[in-house]
């Protein structure tokens, strides 16, 4: 039980790994023949990267239900972003997660997209890997 969570937390991670790209334009020499001078530009090269932006801190702190060690993921999915962000932090305070030195936005980012596809795990099989 423990595997599947773990190669679609690994998936959810590499997928997140991979939106951030930094492109550096350029062109590429048309010939490998001798030819005249290069021309060079004046202006520096163009970069673009995508970077994540994290969500606001939320201004009031809600208290995590009290099977939030517990819950299926099926329920947490219909809880609102704080309650589930209190339900996260719950579980990282209490357990040994890998997400939870990511933050708790991480944590709960990660947890709500994962519970999408597994929702008969529990919160804490998903952040942490283990069965209860």
């Amino acid at each position: 039980m423990g595997v599947p969570v773990r190669v679609v937390a690994t998936a959810v991670m590499c997928l997140g790994l991979a939106a951030c790209v930094r492109t550096t334009e350029g062109s590429v020499a048309m010939t490998t023949e001798p030819g005249g001078a290069t021309s060079t530009s004046t202006s520096p090269p163009t970069t673009t990267s995508r970077t994540r932006t994290s969500a606001p801190e939320s201004t009031s702190e809600v208290p995590a239900p009290s099977n939030a060690t517990t819950m299926k993921c099926d329920e947490f999915t219909k809880l609102d972003q704080p309650e589930r962000l209190a339900v996260v932090k719950e579980i990282i305070d209490q357990e040994n997660s890998p997400f939870g030195a990511l933050g708790d936005e991480f944590a709960e980012s990660m947890a709500s997209t994962m519970c999408q596809f597994m929702p008969d795990q529990t919160v804490r099989e998903v952040l942490t890997g283990s069965p209860p």
